[in-house]
């Protein structure tokens, strides 16, 4: 599923330059000895973050995240994928990352769905070995309608065409398929009109605060319709506080992820905690009549 990390080739040393320049220059190649490391020694932990579906009040999925080693300078996925964008190993370390998670999920016998981070060019670089991928997530014992393929949104796509047509050969084996972070990066309405996907997460932006903040207000209330007509199911992040929880349960968001739910964990939380459940069952609105949108 990756090319052969081993085979990497240290460029020469460059000419002489400013301090600054060479300082970047130094802590660059420090990274990718510690990116080489990481990858050449599988060394990746991954940690799952519950995702609550409103309409039954359990536990829908769970998102695999990934952690670098504790004592690495790239521990935080941020600093880990954005060392393996600049080495040119991202899809490397995709599939490494995504090998972890699935493997660990079927040793977790976690019985929900499962939302696997992929960057679109990863999407596009193993397209042609999608039978061989799902072949191995079966042989982990994982039924491949339980794997929702997660676009990450931090690449941009420059030829939707030829990129729709490689999601759909995973669409075609049986993957489910989710745009993360609408609002940022790539995922676009646009793009959500054209893929279709079955999920699409909202940007934390967008949801934090929507108790105090009727535009925030309104524009979930309008994502929420399109959502109907497009036939998919929306996931809001970051959900923190009761008052936003509130607020996304009494407007109809499918599905909600966040601290206040569950924090990412190697053991996650089989079910949800007794705050959760509570305000589950409460009904208390936290906007006026006036200020909500009406209902249709």
């Amino acid at each position: 599923m990756s090319r052969n990390t081993e085979a990497v080739n240290i460029a020469p040393a460059q000419p002489a330059a400013a301090p600054g320049i060479v300082s970047r220059g130094n802590t660059r190649f420090s990274e990718l000895e510690e990116l080489i490391r990481i990858l050449e020694g599988h060394a990746v932990t991954p940690v799952f973050q519950p995702i609550l579906a409103f309409g039954t009040g359990e536990i829908l999925a769970y998102e695999g995240l990934i952690r670098g080693p504790v004592d690495s300078s790239l521990h935080t996925p941020t600093k880990l994928f954005e060392a393996a964008a600049h080495a040119g190993f991202l899809t490397e370390l995709n599939m490494l990352c995504a090998r972890k998670v699935v493997r660990q999920f079927a040793r977790l016998g976690l019985r929900r769905q499962l939302f696997l981070n992929v960057t679109p060019q990863t999407v596009l670089e193993v397209k042609d070995d999608v039978h061989r991928i799902a072949r191995f997530i079966r042989d982990c014992g994982i039924d491949l309608a339980q794997v929702t393929i997660e676009l990450t949104e931090n690449q941009f796509i420059s030829d939707r065409s030829i990129f729709r047509d490689a999601l759909m050969l995973f669409r075609g084996a049986g993957f489910r398929v989710a745009l993360d972070d609408l609002g940022e990066g790539f995922s676009s309405l646009r793009l959500w009109s054209e893929l279709r996907p079955d999920f699409v997460k909202i940007d934390m932006h967008f949801v934090q605060g929507v108790s105090e903040d009727r535009v925030k207000f309104h524009f979930l209330h309008s994502l929420q319709q399109i959502a109907e007509g497009c036939g998919s199911a929306l996931v809001a992040e970051g959900v923190e506080t009761e008052a936003d929880f509130c607020i996304l349960r009494d407007l109809g968001i499918h599905n909600a992820q966040g601290f206040l739910i569950g924090r990412a964990a190697a053991d996650p939380v089989s079910a949800l905690p007794a705050g959760v459940n509570r305000l589950l069952k409460a009904s208390a609105p936290l906007f006026s009549a006036e200020t909500r949108p009406p209902r249709t």
